[in-house]
């Protein structure tokens, strides 16, 4: 592997591949779709020497935005799927969100609408969720019927009825469409003040672990559940790191005979290098491995809870505000009522 240094400066291939992104977005809005596709073909070729995924994931949106400005509807399919696939397993959400988007078109392009639709949507949820929460509509939400309302009972219930829950609370009833986050809470109000650990309730949930045992701790082994391996291998780390000892040289030898390009080059080749050091490296060094399954989990079932407890909240703002306030959620999630719990649920 081809490793930067100061006999190469200031344009080494690693240092080129942010600007290279950028020339290819420029280049297609510019309509030069040959200098596109030459920058897009130079940043393969880096993202090949390097062995970085999140390169390679740059590298394949790239190419999937030149062959869609081309007319190539299905190599652009291709190509965006692909970086749509690499960005997840990087754990890049907003990455994936804009690659799923380019996906989108590429889809509406060969004709398919629907997966195009599809797409965007799920685009825009990533997008939500980075920025906020996200308030689904409130018409999965049965409404408020009069006949179901209750004297207050000494017990709540949490129950599934079909394509329903049913949930009675201090007197009140609603009705929730079926949903994920509804299997967890369940699960959590069933047995107020014990921790589970999200690999157990996905588990349960999906029926692949059965029942848990309320007597025991999650059962589910935490190890041999697979990642996608660390994001940087040893060689890449350490070239990164060679090249960040040189780079602060680098600048100041270009600031000292006027060279401001090359300036600019080195100090966005130092802010790639750090942003992908600090992707790939953890807290006391240790490796980070792409999109581990209780990382994955975690987010999947914290997503789900809230949800769920925003729909409910939504006809049923009393039971919405004690659940968000008595609902943990995490690696493990817990129901965990305090003084101002009401009386008990039962299933």
């Amino acid at each position: 592997m081809r490793v930067p240094s100061k006999e190469r400066p200031p344009n080494t291939h690693l240092q080129r591949a942010p600007l290279l992104e950028a020339q290819v977005e420029i280049a297609i809005t510019a309509g030069d779709i040959e200098r596109a596709r030459s920058a897009a073909e130079e940043l393969e070729l880096i993202a090949a020497r390097f062995e970085s995924k999140a390169l390679v994931a740059s590298a394949a949106h790239a190419q999937g935005r030149v062959r869609l400005a081309d007319g190539d509807a299905t190599g652009a399919e291709q190509s965006l799927s692909e970086a749509v696939r690499l960005w997840n397993e990087v754990g890049a959400p907003y990455e994936a969100a804009l690659a799923r988007l380019g996906l989108a078109d590429a889809h509406h392009a060969s004709g398919s609408e629907q997966r195009a639709g599809l797409e965007r949507q799920a685009a825009r949820m990533i997008l939500e969720e980075i920025e906020a929460p996200t308030v689904p509509p409130a018409a999965d939400v049965a409404h408020h019927d009069p006949l179901d309302e209750q004297p207050a009972a000494s017990v709540n219930e949490f129950r599934r009825e079909g394509d329903y829950w049913t949930v009675i609370f201090e007197g009140s009833t609603v009705r929730v469409r079926d949903l994920k986050g509804m299997h967890y809470l369940a699960r959590l109000l069933a047995d107020p003040g014990r921790e589970f650990h999200v690999l157990d309730l996905v588990a349960a949930e999906t029926g692949s672990g059965g029942q848990l045992d309320s007597s025991q701790p999650g059962r589910l082994p935490r190890s041999g559940l697979g990642d996608a391996g660390e994001m940087l291998d040893t060689r890449a780390k350490d070239a990164y790191r060679r090249r960040l000892t040189e780079i602060d040289d680098d600048i100041d030898q270009a600031h000292a005979v006027g060279d401001d390009e090359r300036a600019a080059q080195a100090d966005a080749e130092r802010d790639f290098l750090v942003r992908e050091l600090s992707r790939a490296v953890g807290l006391g060094g240790r490796d980070r491995h792409a999109a581990s399954a209780s990382e994955r989990a975690r987010a999947g079932v914290t997503r789900a809870i809230r949800q769920a407890i925003t729909r409910i909240a939504e006809h049923h703002p009393q039971l919405g505000e004690h659940l968000s306030r008595t609902i943990r959620t995490g690696t493990y999630c817990a129901y965990m009522p305090d003084s101002r719990a009401p009386a008990g649920w039962r299933p």
